[in-house]
């Protein structure tokens, strides 16, 4: 939300002559209706209210030649995302004009205004080339008597005095589209229900939904036709035994060159490019953590970094990699992320630290995959594969709770917090430690993964939970 307040704020520099609302409610109706009459240039923050409906203006533009308001929406996005159908911005853009047009307010075009991805800084940011234009006025059209009869539906629900039985909407949908009240309109719903089951379609979910089944124990792998994945997701919860395949844990264990090393970043990918040669959304790395086991049974070392300046940290992280990495294997988890969000735009940044990060990318191993690929599979993991699932249960004494940094989105926060120039020397060096201290854990995390999985192939560790095991020397589990 605060990337988006940014983004409209510079965009507002792509009209001249405007004046803000800054009152509310019907203050702000009488103030935009006279400036209106006034034909000011542009309005920000017009207000219209209209039968219990309310919009908001990022910019409504009098157009001289046509007599008309142009209507102008910023998205922080850096796309159209008219892919995504009732959620695209054209609705958003449509319910507005319908509003305006109810308040009888002449409209004329409607516009998108949203980043352009192919915009790269050099130098200072050049606003026209930084943001992109899009006249959506026919898709907005289209749109309009779409919206309005469930415009009509919201309102008739919002006014309900006691709210309709049976749920919501969304208990058709995956976990991870659930509104936030899902649990208090479904308290019939598990707390682990075949919302989570991994990649489900909405057919299948549908399906099960229709048949009253909401709980795991319900799911019959064979009879709603299950992935193999997915099936062997709904088996562990249901025996409560971890399927193991010894056989692949091992494979790529071997396949591991000393040193090792643990290896995670931090990054920030700020809407507006802060620095030269990024462009809207670029991952800025500002973080990394490296935990180093030299041999098997050694000492665990550990180094860091961490950018505390208002600067592009990439030479100053590339440089500091190449001094600590010559040869071994790198662990990550989820290495997309390292290989192509951070390694590859440096090197593009940076081309005399290319052959560096090709070796280092060529040298990584994602410890991810073999929970992705369910080389090793554990209820406790609910179908999920992030470290933040799988920690827990391969390394209970590890947690992330007491942390003041919980999460990357919020270390990502922090550092730009920390950078700023308003920001006291005291917060700035207590973000510091905080950032540290998050960083480093999820390093060792994957350590304390990969010490649980060397334990196991070796027969020298008892299985999370002191449940049952079931260990497959094949390649399918």
């Amino acid at each position: 939300m605060e990337q988006g307040n940014e983004v409209e704020s510079y965009a507002r520099n792509l009209f001249l002559g405007g004046i803000e609302v800054s009152t509310t409610g019907k203050h702000a109706v009488e103030d935009t209706v006279r400036l209106m009459a006034e034909h000011i240039p542009v309005i920000f923050q017009a207000t219209f209210i209209v039968d219990g409906f309310i919009v908001r203006n990022d910019a409504l533009k009098w157009n001289p030649e046509t007599n008309l308001w142009d209507l102008y929406e910023v998205k922080g996005t850096n796309s159209m995302r008219l892919d995504q159908k009732e959620r695209d911005h054209v609705t958003d853009i449509a319910f507005q004009a319908s509003v305006m047009r109810h308040a009888r307010v002449p409209l004329g075009h409607c516009y998108l205004v949203h980043l352009n991805k192919e915009y790269v800084r050099a130098g200072d940011l050049d606003i026209e080339s930084l943001f992109s234009i899009d006249d959506v006025t026919d898709a907005v059209n289209v749109r309009i008597p779409e919206i309005e009869p469930k415009m009509e539906a919201a309102k008739e629900y919002l006014n309900r005095v006691t709210e309709p039985p049976g749920g919501c909407e969304c208990v058709y949908s995956t976990r991870r589209n659930h509104c936030t009240t899902f649990q208090y309109s479904n308290g019939h719903v598990p707390e682990y229900s075949v919302h989570d089951i991994s990649r489900i379609h909405k057919t299948k979910l549908a399906n099960l939904i229709e048949q009253n089944i909401f709980a795991l124990d319900g799911v019959d792998p064979e009879l709603h036709q299950l992935s193999e994945k997915q099936g062997n997701q709904v088996r562990a919860h249901q025996t409560q035994k971890p399927v193991i395949d010894a056989d692949e844990i091992s494979q790529f264990l071997e396949s591991l060159q000393f040193p090792l090393y643990f290896f995670d970043y931090e990054a920030y990918a700020p809407a507006i490019p802060a620095f030269n040669g990024y462009s809207p959304y670029k991952f800025i790395p500002f973080q990394f953590s490296l935990h180093i086991l030299r041999e098997p049974g050694g000492e665990l070392e550990h180094v860091e970094f961490l950018h505390e300046e208002f600067s592009d940290p990439s030479e100053a992280v590339a440089l500091k990699l190449r001094e600590i990495y010559s040869e071994g294997s790198v662990i990550v988890w989820h290495e997309t992320f390292e290989k192509t969000f951070i390694n590859a735009n440096i090197a593009q940044r940076l081309p005399h630290h290319a052959e560096f990060f090709e070796k280092f990318n060529g040298a990584m191993a994602d410890l991810e995959k073999l929970f992705v690929a369910q080389h090793y599979i554990h209820h406790g993991f609910r179908g999920r594969t992030s470290i933040k699932n799988v920690l827990p249960v391969l390394a209970p004494g590890f947690s992330y709770a007491e942390l003041e940094i919980h999460e990357g989105g919020q270390a990502s926060n922090e550092w730009w917090r920390m950078i700023a120039p308003i920001t006291s020397l005291e917060e700035k060096k207590e973000i510091a430690k905080n950032l540290k201290e998050y960083c480093g854990l999820d390093t060792k995390a994957m350590y304390a993964i990969w010490k649980h999985l060397f334990a196991l192939v070796n027969q020298i560790v008892e299985m999370p939970s002191g449940a049952s095991t079931e260990l497959s020397k094949s390649s399918k589990v």
